[in-house]
């Protein structure tokens, strides 16, 4: 078995990149700690070791959802177990993960239950009795950080996934303690009731005790480095339009959560972080209860993971950045890398160089083992589809990469659109000689300008999908106010029958600002007897010559 414990200072792995200087301070001014202290201004070893704990590097912050302790391989032993998921990412620029440890409803239909290993003391199989404790040492022995991921309120066995029914045992014996009834299954995709039904009420006082037991009973048995509570999965915590009113419940919960966290640590005289992964902004995490900005006030929360990265390309998070760093609280923002669009290397390089010009200490990554790239088997990815971590790592790594930015779009939101900053596609164009002008902002991290002058711009272009454009319509468009030539081509559109109509229009360096791009696009010309089009997808892609 491997050694267990957490890693020890690596006076390298700590952020050049932003360096919290003064937390010892603000650890004292939260009340929990003040009160434990009995106010006294001596910091303690722990307290000492957890400020320097948060300020540990982590450019990449992975999420293994934990799917594959189903995996056949497991039943071999802890070795068999690690190769999965853990020996791929090692060399990488990945620091930290959050491994899910109350994946509920996974898969692995007639098996040990996840959540049973640990609320009932049953063996995951036959060669492993729990798979945290073999990942905790399997990633201390490699010198990586590990938090324990707690999914607050999942919802798959919502839709039924994988039993058919609801299995966990407070929601089968407390059915008036859920937001809704299962006379509300159906798609989560077509309704938000569908896909919320089967979540606990937050409200209900002993559901969130059930919470508490997950985190309390986290961090005295496992030897993490923390536990981040992740309220994006699924996010829905109160019944709609009780969200508000229900906030100083979430707030006590953080509270508790802190209070639990602290004692805890200290008795075990290490530090033990608390993390959050929220909504993307103070609005969308207000609209499903969370306060956050008390949370960063109080000094309760030690990192925060944002969004649910369905609309990174476009997402404000500056917001949530500069007011995590107010606090001294490090951010990540979320990239989302099961969508379809981040089978590309240079969509997650784009994606990436806005996350870092907005000021984020690192990047967040969802469901990366399921990008959709070439796969050894479920869940598990060609070595080649890590080789891009190299470049996201940092702001420096993305220099002069070929790179992909755009407007997010509502198909990839469905139900998460109640915590996701809104797509700005797709949209009706109104016809007419011209039509009328719709205006968008395409958000850019590089400074393209810079790579021109310094002889590595090779070329850029921007392109706009439509669905379905009539033949003798024609798209008037400009950036920054410069006009643009539009060049009309056929694209085939596997997501629905008949085909979008790209149009591709070339760019010069100096069109493309660092920062916002004002895109304005409209129907010049409309064909007979068509009313309006759908601008689906905008894309602005960026290339750049190779160094002498």
């Amino acid at each position: 078995m491997l050694s267990r414990g957490p890693p020890k200072d690596n006076s390298e792995r700590v952020s050049s990149r932003r360096r919290f200087l003064g937390k010892a301070g603000a650890i004292l001014m939260s009340s929990e700690l003040a009160g434990l202290l009995n106010c006294s201004p001596r910091i303690s070893p722990v307290d000492r070791e957890r400020s320097r704990a948060i300020r540990r590097q982590r450019r990449l912050i992975l999420d293994d959802d934990g799917d594959l302790v189903y995996a056949s391989q497991t039943s071999k032993g802890a070795e068999a177990f690690l190769a999965l998921r853990l020996q791929p990412i090692l060399g990488t620029a990945i620091d930290s993960i959050a491994w899910c440890i109350m994946w509920g409803i996974a898969q692995g239909l007639g098996k040990t239950r996840y959540w049973e290993t640990q609320q009932c003391g049953r063996p995951l199989n036959n060669a492993i009795q729990d798979p945290t404790p073999i990942m905790v040492d399997g990633a201390h022995q490699n010198c990586l950080e590990i938090f324990g991921s707690l999914r607050m309120n999942d919802t798959h066995d919502a839709f039924g996934m994988p039993e058919g029914k609801l299995v966990y045992p407070l929601k089968v014996r407390h059915p008036k303690w859920l937001l809704g009834d299962r006379s509300q299954k159906g798609s989560p995709f077509t309704s938000l009731g569908a896909a919320m039904w089967s979540g606990l009420n937050f409200a209900v006082p002993e559901v969130r005790e059930d919470r508490l037991w997950w985190i309390r009973h986290t961090v005295q048995n496992y030897e993490i480095d923390g536990v981040d509570l992740n309220f994006f999965r699924m996010p829905w915590y109160f019944k709609l339009g009780q969200e508000e009113a229900n906030m100083p419940l979430m707030t006590d919960l953080i509270r508790s959560a802190r209070r639990i966290v602290d004692e805890v640590a200290e008795s075990q005289q290490r530090p033990i972080l608390l993390g959050v992964r929220t909504p993307g902004t103070l609005v969308t995490c207000r609209r499903i209860g969370l306060d956050v900005e008390t949370w960063l006030k109080e000094h309760l929360v030690d990192r925060l993971l944002v969004g649910g990265g369905y609309t990174v390309f476009t997402n404000p998070v500056q917001e949530l950045v500069r007011l995590g760093h107010r606090y001294e609280v490090p951010v990540y923002p979320c990239i989302n890398c099961g969508l379809d669009i981040f089978a590309s290397d240079e969509a997650m390089r784009g994606a990436a160089s806005n996350i870092f010009s907005a000021g984020a200490d690192g990047i967040y990554l969802w469901n990366y083992q399921y990008r959709k790239v070439p796969m050894l088997a479920y869940g598990q990815p060609e070595s080649t589809a890590y080789r891009v971590l190299e470049d996201i790592k940092s702001a420096p790594g993305l220099t002069f990469r070929n790179k992909l930015f755009g407007l997010d779009y509502h198909q990839d939101i469905g139900p998460y659109a109640i915590a996701s900053s809104p797509g700005q596609l797709p949209l009706d164009l109104t016809s007419g000689n011209p039509g009328p002008r719709e205006t968008f902002q395409v958000p850019v991290g590089d400074d393209v300008a810079a790579a021109d002058r310094a002889g590595r711009f090779r070329q850029a272009s921007l392109e706009l999908r439509f669905k379905d454009l009539a033949p003798g319509q024609r798209i008037g468009a400009r950036l920054n106010q410069e006009p643009l030539e539009p060049k009309r081509s056929l694209v085939p559109n596997d997501e629905s029958s008949g085909s979008w109509t790209s149009f591709c229009c070339p760019l010069k360096a100096r069109m493309i600002q660092q920062g916002m791009n004002q895109l304005d696009v409209w129907v010049e010309q409309s064909a007979k007897n068509k009313g309006s089009t759908t601008l689906q997808q905008v894309w602005l892609r960026v290339g750049y010559a190779a160094g002498s």
